[in-house]
This record gives C-alpha cells, structure tokens and sequence, in this order.
C-alpha cells in the first residue's frame, strides 16, 4: 500500500513538470528584453554628457568664428583699433623734417651715426621699435646699410614743395666745368662729400646733371647718376 502512494506521488510530480500545472517557468525571451532595455539605457546615460560638451564645442566655435569675421572686418576697413594713432603702426616711409637728422647704428642716440640726412629727405622704413625715451624706426639706406632714426626727427606725411639744398657724392666723382663729359674737370671729389646744391640741367643726350659749389666757393658741374640731392 505504501509503495503504490508514493508511485502516485511519482506521478503527479511528473505530469506536474511536463504540463506546467502550479508552477512558474521563466521566459528567456523576456530576459534577454530586459538586458536590452538595460544596454540601451547605460548607453543614453553615457551619451547625454557628450552631447552636452559637444553642443558646447559648438557654441564656442560659432562664437570664436564670429570674433574671426569681426577681425577680418576690421583690417580689411582699416580699423586696427589703434584710433588712428600712426605712430602705433609701422609706415612703410618716413620724411626727415630737419637738416642734419642723424641715423644711428641703434636705437639711441648713443650709438655711432652712421649717415646724415637733410630735410624732406625720404627713408624705407623696415622696423621699429620703443625704447624709454620714445619710438624710433629702422630704415634702409641701402641694400646692406641700415640704421635707426628717432621718431621726432621725421613724419609719416609726405612734405610738399621741398627745395632740395645739398648734393651728396655715392663716390669718387669729376666736378667739370659744364653739363657733359666733354668738359675739363674741374676737381675729383671722393664719395660722401656734401655740395651745396644749386640747380639740374639735362643736356642733348638725356643725362641730368647737377650743379653744384665747393667748399671753397667754386661751382661746377656733377652727373647724377653719382650723386644724391637732399
């Protein structure tokens, strides 16, 4: 009797098993539902904060592009934002406004001067630079001279009606009795001597030429292709 109840027993349990009555099997399709929900969730959270510093890149790079497009206005117009202060920007000419404007070898007064120049004569500016006692500006004498001229002693408006007043000799030089080489000479003058300057005569074959007086009070006649008037 008791080994035909416990084979019910035996019984029941397996056709409990096999149908499903009074008990509760797990779907793995609704697991695997939920690990997704789950993934997609940690994803959105990882991605808010990178969108945000994205959206963020963004804003500052529309804003650094408008300062870009402000500055290209503004040197295209011309405006520097220095309010018109020319001594603040780097002139491409300077005129001398005086006689005897020293240029020096840098930028004080304490270095070797290294040429002169009469008024209204025009400098190549290339550089400049400030010092305690005011701005001074590096120009181009020639192709492998150059030197510092102090600010004060020049302006960056070209002068008008300027009469030059000297004749300089870029080297050794004939002084002839009139305006071609045909004439005799009068004196050899080495170059950097300073003439004084008198008047320009271009003759029949297209050369212009400079008259000029001597120290000792002689005038004669110098080519211009080796001299500079000042």
């Amino acid at each position: 009797m008791l080994k035909s109840k416990k084979a019910v027993a035996t019984l029941a349990i397996t056709v409990g098993l096999a149908t499903g009555i009074g008990m509760s099997v797990p779907s793995s399709s609704s697991a695997e539902s939920n690990v997704l929900l789950a993934s997609v969730d940690w994803v959105k959270s990882q991605l808010s904060p990178v969108n945000s510093r994205i959206t963020q890149l963004e804003k500052t790079v529309q804003s650094q592009q408008t300062q870009i497009n402000q500055l290209k206005d503004q040197i295209a117009s011309g405006d520097t934002g220095s309010g018109g202060d020319t001594e603040t920007q780097l002139p491409s000419t300077v005129y001398t406004t005086k006689n005897n404007v020293t240029i020096h070898s840098g930028a004080t007064r304490d270095y070797k001067v290294i040429a002169t120049k009469s008024s209204g004569s025009s400098l190549k500016v290339i550089d400049k630079y400030t010092t305690s006692l005011g701005l001074w500006y590096r120009v181009e004498l020639s192709s492998t001279v150059k030197g510092w001229v102090y600010s004060g002693d020049v302006s960056t408006s070209k002068p008008g009606n300027v009469t030059p007043s000297q004749v300089v000799t870029k080297s050794e030089v004939n002084i002839r009795s009139g305006a071609t080489t045909s004439y005799t000479i009068i004196d050899t003058l080495p170059g950097g001597t300073t003439l004084k300057y008198i008047q320009s005569f271009k003759n029949s074959a297209g050369e212009t030429w400079y008259n000029v007086e001597m120290s000792n009070g002689d005038r004669g006649w110098i080519i211009s292709s080796l001299a500079e008037v000042r």
